[in-house]
């Protein structure tokens, strides 16, 4: 909530800077364990009262839009029903694209299907995995990408629920504060700052949800100028030496926080990929391949059990195991809305892949119970294309029912 009198008093002015100081407080108990290192004085922007109450009751009351006709994408393989008290959501990733050669299509066909989707099958929150603004970013909270590429695409009242962000590296190449800030500007963008975490439950137990900044994690291993993708856009206040070592700190930190039932990891590049870019990627750009070795052994010593990311434009599932029937599953979805991504040959791909398909444009969705996480990847139209599951204690179960590549 905004204040907008002016206290011309000097007694006046004191009320009203206390009241501001008083609802920042308030609103940053709302974010667990003060759960994000935002600028470099690492303040976090408060969240709007409103928020709490639409992450509350997890959907808008306001109407549905008539335009998406949504009969004529009746799948042949549609969501199946969630348990009940399931904490569900989608994943999307490398999505802004509107108006640009390289998707714009693709991402109103997928903001459709996944308008139609949330509609037989409500969801709590949409969490984006990166690339949320292509080319470079944005620069400014008024920059009006926020409108033309988000507000105006995913407008469906299904969808009007709260949208966790994560940085990608065309994001980086913009103003990242300026896409925290927005969170000020809109009910549903709730990114506190660069990277932070949010506990989130479900009947029977909780989620810890942590949300990194994969480029500026990568710049503690930066040796050279050339060595990281984007070096020569690249801002050293967010993603230089000093704000990477801030940011493993702040992540090794919150990795040891509580018990929760479940932790799951967004970031924006792959830590497991058999796309044909991934082994170019390590290559040419030596600081990106080891920030990917460094953040795959922290996953697995912390016992995080779910790594979403993105970058990599298909869909992907990967699992390793961490040892008495505990894993990790790697979950690349990017593939909302920016031209696809080739796969490397099948005989390349590693025993850790379980599925990969680079065919379609799409998104994921997730159902969180206290035993297990299903996970969906559906198309534009809002078919299920595959499904997987991750038990407590399962193993690397593979795969359920699929199509596609891999399936």
């Amino acid at each position: 909530m905004r204040r907008r009198t002016v206290c011309t008093m000097g007694a006046f002015l004191c009320l009203c800077m206390f009241l501001s100081l008083s609802m920042q407080a308030s609103s940053l108990a709302d974010i667990d364990d003060g759960g994000a290192v935002g600028r470099s004085a690492g303040v976090t922007p408060p969240l709007r009262v409103s928020r709490k109450s639409l992450r509350q009751r997890g959907h808008h009351d306001a109407g549905a839009r008539d335009d998406l006709a949504c009969d004529e994408l009746a799948s042949a393989n549609p969501l199946p029903p969630a348990p009940a008290g399931s904490l569900r959501f989608f994943s999307i990733g490398d999505w802004g694209v509107r108006g640009l050669s390289v998707g714009s299509d693709a991402q109103m066909r997928v903001a459709r299907g996944m308008s139609c989707a949330a509609r037989r099958w409500p969801v709590r929150f949409v969490l984006t995995l990166g690339d949320n603004f292509y080319g470079s970013g944005v620069t400014s909270v008024d920059d009006a990408q926020f409108e033309h590429k988000f507000e105006s695409v995913y407008s469906d009242a299904s969808l009007n629920v709260p949208w966790f962000p994560a940085l990608g590296d065309h994001d980086q190449c913009g103003d990242v504060d300026a896409q925290a800030a927005y969170s000020m500007r809109s009910e549903r963008w709730t990114m506190p700052s660069a990277y932070y975490q949010e506990l989130l439950s479900f009947d029977g137990g909780d989620v810890q949800l942590v949300v990194v900044d994969w480029v500026r994690l990568e710049g503690a291993f930066s040796e050279t100028s050339g060595d990281r993708r984007f070096h020569d856009r690249l801002r050293a206040n967010q993603a230089g030496r000093e704000a990477a070592d801030a940011h493993w700190a702040w992540l090794r930190r919150v990795l040891t926080l509580g018990d929760p039932t479940w932790r799951i990891v967004v970031g924006h590049r792959p830590l497991a990929s058999v796309s044909a870019r991934s082994a170019r990627d390590d290559v040419e750009f030596p600081a990106e391949a080891r920030t990917r070795a460094a953040l795959k052994e922290l996953m697995l010593s912390a016992g995080v059990d779910v790594w979403l990311n993105g970058h990599d434009h298909t869909a992907q599932v990967a699992c390793a195991e961490r040892g008495g029937g505990s894993t990790t599953t790697f979950v690349t979805a990017g593939i909302g809305g920016y031209d696809l991504h080739a796969l490397r040959p099948r005989e390349e791909w590693p025993a850790e892949t379980f599925y990969a398909d680079g065919s379609y444009h799409g998104f994921a969705a997730h159902t969180v119970t206290a035993e297990e996480i299903v996970s969906y990847f559906l198309d534009e139209t809002g078919e299920v294309r595959h499904e997987f599951v991750v038990r407590k204690g399962g193993g690397c179960a593979g795969s359920g029912r699929g199509r596609g590549g891999g399936g």
